[in-house]
């Protein structure tokens, strides 16, 4: 039997569908969400769910090395650069520029003791390019990808896995078996898959914690209006602590997304231009800061992750300072969306101790370089959250050991952004056909991980 089931309709699954598609190998994807021209730009719960994820009314960047360095250091390269010029090739069709497969790392640039700057190319997708690019992606009216089809239970067999999933909106329960699974299920997807996979229990490990804020500010001030870059990523080094920008977003919105496992903020620009611009500021909590990580989201869960509320403080109370205004303001005139589930709170303490100092000293790191950011207009907004701990533990190829299971995108816990997703979920498909092919491409291996021990870089993944 050759039958993969792709669990999630993102990029990442999307990928994995393209490259099933082109070799001629049978599959179902299963997506909780609705189908692509279902889903709607202007709605908060259809912004992370649904054939396209979360990627599709994303802020648009398709970025490129050293953006996701992870990626480039997958085990195959051959099968990598393959990957790599499928997806660019479809992306230039549809209008999106791509350059071609990297020749070397690149360094960071800027100040060893403030935020370092790392520099890299950055193309913007309008939304009608991301719905053509999801819809290349789906192929022509192809039955084999199901919107509105959450995978509850997966099992394994002698057979294979079987696969339990229900079909909405009537709720009958179904159930088919297949060779191959390809997990695709996003940033939150580590925790889900604890309880979806049985028999045996998916082996997970302990990668990051990434858990921080996102900070508004009017237009024209800070490091977004002095970089011009399409996508801003600063990084401070410190104490065996990453603190990093995340999603930049120039005369943009931030918006509250629900998810099953919690809620999360997301920034983007393809909406009406706003006056004010917004990024996210988050330490990464991984390697012997895990334990410390661990606590803080943990933290999290038991005070704020059942909340279905975003908070707001302007950024000199979060410092310590006065407090600006009265208590019970109502929320500024801000481009947030929906509009109700922002309320005002002391995010300073609500959040971990340990949490609390990392942000305050990032931020006067910050506000050192860029002290026009230092104003009462300045907003705090929390939650963002970019990476929950634990990960599917893959090998080099995203492949779980002794097991006919792969992972790609936001789920293999190895890099973010949509280059990442959709070239990661294209090598798992191809991955999967040169197994039943019986062979697998003797690629040349692309080891930037030694490049950047040589130049004393070697955490610049993601």
């Amino acid at each position: 039997m050759r039958k993969v089931c792709i669990i999630g309709g993102g990029p990442a699954g999307l990928g994995a569908a393209y490259a099933l598609r082109r070799a001629g190998i049978d599959y179902r994807l299963f997506e909780a969400g609705p189908a692509l021209l279902a889903r709607r730009h202007d709605r908060a719960d259809e912004l992370g769910y649904g054939i396209g994820g979360a990627g599709l009314f994303s802020d648009g960047k398709f970025s490129y090395f050293p953006s996701g360095t992870g990626l480039y250091q997958l085990g195959n390269g051959l099968r990598l650069r393959q990957s790599y010029r499928a997806i660019t090739e479809l992306l230039t069709e549809i209008g999106i520029p791509a350059p071609s497969f990297p020749s070397e790392p690149v360094a960071l640039s800027g100040s060893a003791t403030g935020f370092s700057h790392k520099s890299y190319g950055s193309q913007y997708g309008s939304l009608p390019q991301r719905r053509e690019l999801v819809r290349r992606l789906c192929g022509e009216q192809d039955d084999r990808i199901r919107p509105l089809c959450p995978v509850v239970a997966i099992a394994t067999t002698t057979q294979g896995y079987k696969v339990r999933y229900r079909e909405l909106p009537t709720g009958e329960l179904r159930t088919e078996l297949f060779s191959d699974l390809v997990l695709a299920t996003g940033r939150f997807g580590g925790t889900a898959l604890e309880q979806l996979v049985s028999q045996p229990r998916l082996a997970l490990q302990e990668q990051r914690y990434e858990i921080g804020i996102r900070i508004e500010h009017p237009n024209g001030r800070g490091f977004l209006s002095q970089l011009k870059d399409n996508d801003v990523k600063l990084i401070l080094d410190g104490d065996g602590l990453q603190i990093r920008t995340f999603c930049t977003c120039r005369d943009g919105e931030v918006w509250h997304i629900p998810y099953p496992e919690g809620s999360a903020l997301s920034g983007r620009s393809d909406g009406p231009r706003s006056g004010f611009s917004n990024f996210g500021l988050l330490p990464r909590f991984s390697g012997e800061r895990c334990e410390q990580g661990r606590a803080i989201w943990r933290h999290f869960k038991a005070h704020l992750g059942d909340s279905r509320m975003a908070f707001w403080q302007p950024l000199p109370e979060f410092l310590g300072g006065a407090p600006v205004g009265a208590a019970n303001d109502a929320p500024p005139q801000r481009p947030w969306q929906p509009r109700d589930h922002f309320v005002r709170g002391p995010i300073d303490q609500l959040i971990h101790s340990e949490l609390r100092a990392a942000l305050r000293g990032g931020l006067h790191a910050l506000l050192a370089q860029y002290p026009d950011l230092d104003s009462p207009e300045t907003i705090c907004l929390f939650p963002a959250i970019e990476g929950v701990g634990l990960f599917p533990a893959t090998d080099a190829d995203l492949k779980v050991e002794t097991e006919s299971i792969w992972c790609c995108g936001d789920v293999a816990g190895r890099f973010r952004g949509l280059v990442p997703a959709l070239v990661s979920g294209d090598y798992v498909g191809q991955a999967i056909a040169a197994k039943y092919a019986g062979k697998i491409p003797d690629g040349a291996l692309v080891d930037f991980a030694a490049a950047r021990r040589g130049a004393g870089s070697d955490q610049l993944q993601l």
